[in-house]
């Protein structure tokens, strides 16, 4: 291993998330992927499961039971995990010197009340909950962490739907354009977005030629999607959200909609958004019409599309990602190489 290339470990490699992370992790000229595990894989090789180059392949899966020692071996360790077994492990890792950038919503929300609800579990770390750095790059007012994710011990790598929804309305939040309690996000996702697990509803013949929403009411991204916006607007945000399951492999679009305040013009509005994301090499803003699964699937790109209607004073924002990369595993990448000033994208 390069003296130079800071060794990371993944926890949870066997998932969709996981195995994207493995990929990218090797591929990328700043890291070197030390140690995986995940007891789905458990004696593999890694290569037998995950296209990776020969000298990665060689990595044995360890079991989740050995999960800290595997990852002790590296500064940075990656949780692909679920959210109450990454709220498990974080603590323990931190204590041992082992920064951690968690892909679950095990540390997202700021208040532990929030977690029996939301994720079925009472928080066994709670004091980290103020400390975790949410994630999400290109809104920094997402985040209360002064610094953001530079030199942080843990960041909350935001969820798929959450990132597409707050990438939609936090320019319009962040300049007062809409009425913050007008806000409703329909969501479509691809089946990976379950992740890799047997569920009657995600077989083949229950999905194929099938739509369907999900959760109503209850899904775990309505309160991060609220959180989010409401530190953005710094005004208390209320969003209704409704996702619904695709018939398609991967890939995540939500139209949201909201009232405009009046605020901003509504021929402006447009102006707004290429403003907010020209920093923003891995954002793209086009016409509503050109925001499409097939453009963004198997990239690390968000599209976004924005159209005002003056008539009706109202918005439409189209926002689409591939739900494990950008909504996942690349985005996983951005905040592990922002914590320790890495490249974010390797260079070949």
């Amino acid at each position: 291993m390069s003296a130079s290339k800071v060794p990371v470990s993944i926890l949870g490699v066997s998932g969709f998330a996981g195995s994207e992370l493995a990929r990218l992790v090797a591929d990328h000229d700043s890291l070197s992927l030390v140690g995986v595990a995940a007891d789905r894989w458990q004696g593999s090789k890694l290569g037998e499961r995950v296209r990776v180059p020969a000298s990665v392949g060689k990595l044995l899966v360890a079991p989740m039971s050995d999960a800290i020692t595997v990852a002790r071996q590296s500064e940075v360790a990656l949780l692909a995990t679920p959210a109450e077994v990454s709220a498990k492990l974080a603590p323990e890792l931190l204590a041992h010197g082992v920064r951690v950038v968690d892909l679950s919503g095990a540390f997202r929300l700021e208040d532990p009340a929030a977690y029996p609800r939301w994720y079925g579990f009472d928080h066994p770390a709670p004091e980290l909950l103020a400390e975790a750095h949410y994630g999400l790059p290109e809104v920094a007012s997402a985040s209360t962490r002064t610094g953001g994710a530079k030199d942080a011990r843990l960041i909350a790598n935001p969820g798929c739907y959450a990132t597409a929804a707050i990438l939609a309305l936090a320019p319009l939040v962040e300049a007062g354009a809409i009425d913050p309690g007008s806000m409703y996000v329909d969501g479509k996702s691809g089946v990976s977005g379950a992740g890799r697990k047997v569920e009657e509803r995600l077989l083949f013949m229950e999905v194929d030629e099938n739509l369907s929403a999900y959760r109503v009411g209850n899904h775990q991204h309505t309160p991060e999607i609220e959180q989010a916006l409401s530190r953005a607007g710094r005004a208390r945000a209320s969003v209704t959200f409704v996702p619904h399951l695709l018939p398609v492999r991967r890939g995540l679009l939500v139209t949201a909609f909201a009232r405009l305040s009046g605020a901003v013009p509504p021929a402006q509005i447009e102006a707004l958004f290429r403003r907010a994301y020209a920093p923003a090499d891995l954002v793209e803003v086009r016409a509503p019409e050109d925001v499409t699964l097939a453009q963004v699937a198997y990239t690390p790109y968000a599209r976004l599309g924005v159209r005002a209607d003056a008539e009706r004073g109202s918005v439409v924002v189209t926002s689409a990602l591939d739900n494990l990369l950008k909504g996942a595993a690349s985005q996983a990448l951005q905040n592990l190489c922002a914590m320790i000033g890495a490249p974010p994208l390797s260079p070949h």
